[in-house]
């Protein structure tokens, strides 16, 4: 494939991101041919590996702290041998499962802020994204990695949000901010969450007036409530999940992205 599209999931804490970006990933993951990277850029927790029922064993934080223990010897050689195989490691990083691969961002240690970490990150997204068709992000929440130029590159830009006022007030503050720090190529606004069409239509009225443009709306969905109280991955939901077919439509809104034709013969 020529292009290699990122798309990267934001929002506010409690919307629901991680969520939208797993379903997206079950969505794309039986499109025939298609590589697909998923990347948890979550620092605090790998809350997309534990939803898609994935074990991580090792992160970013850990190529971290291998390169700066590494920088911190004598041997030169050594140094040169990491710079030339850091592509390699990022590759081991990967968990491999059927019909994607992911990286988790892990926990950086000690005091200080998460720059390091999210430098390492945004290296990381630009050069994996090239092996791959199709890269989701699912960034930390609010707007610091927006802000960090961490997804500064990427075709698409989600914004999810729950049926609030303050959601809606977090997008738009998510879009200005990307209008300055990234370089995307379209943004669309997700509802999730949402409990009635009357709601629905109340939310998305909200957004039109500050000029948002709506991807579509995911309902409270009470199958992943269930899978989430029993600890089981949301890879186990049913195809009749309402949350999936919504998302399913939202991914067919996508068609600028090749492959994403192909979406309605995954169910």
């Amino acid at each position: 494939m020529a292009n290699s599209f990122i798309i990267a999931v934001a929002g506010k804490g409690g919307a629901g991101k991680t969520v939208i970006a797993a379903l997206m990933a079950m969505v794309l993951k039986d499109v025939s041919g298609l590589r697909l990277l998923l990347i948890d850029g979550d620092p605090s927790t790998s809350h997309l590996a534990r939803i898609l029922g994935l074990k991580v064993e090792r992160t970013l934080e850990d190529l971290r702290k291998n390169v700066i223990k590494v920088a911190g010897e004598e041997d030169e050689e050594e140094k040169e041998e990491m710079v030339k195989t850091l592509d390699y490691y990022l590759l081991e990083a990967l968990v491999e499962d059927k019909g994607f691969n992911l990286l988790a961002m892990g926990t950086p240690e000690g005091p200080g802020c998460f720059c390091p970490a999210n430098t390492l990150l945004r290296d990381a997204i630009e050069t994996l994204s090239k092996n791959f068709d199709i890269t989701i992000v699912d960034c930390e929440a609010g707007l610091e990695q927006i802000n960090r130029k961490v997804v500064r590159s990427v075709n698409k830009l989600l914004v999810v949000t729950d049926p609030t006022l303050r959601g809606l007030q977090t997008a738009d503050a998510i879009r200005e901010t990307a209008y300055k720090y990234t370089h995307y190529q379209e943004m669309g606004l997700i509802i999730n969450r949402v409990r009635s069409q009357g709601e629905a239509r109340k939310i998305i009225k909200r957004a039109e007036e500050i000029s948002l443009r709506v991807l579509g709306t995911v309902p409270e969905d009470e199958n992943i409530t269930k899978l989430d109280t029993l600890g089981k991955p949301i890879t186990e939901l049913p195809s009749s999940a309402p949350s999936l077919k919504a998302v399913k439509k939202i991914c067919e809104k996508l068609n600028s992205i090749p492959f994403f034709w192909d979406i309605s013969h995954t169910f």
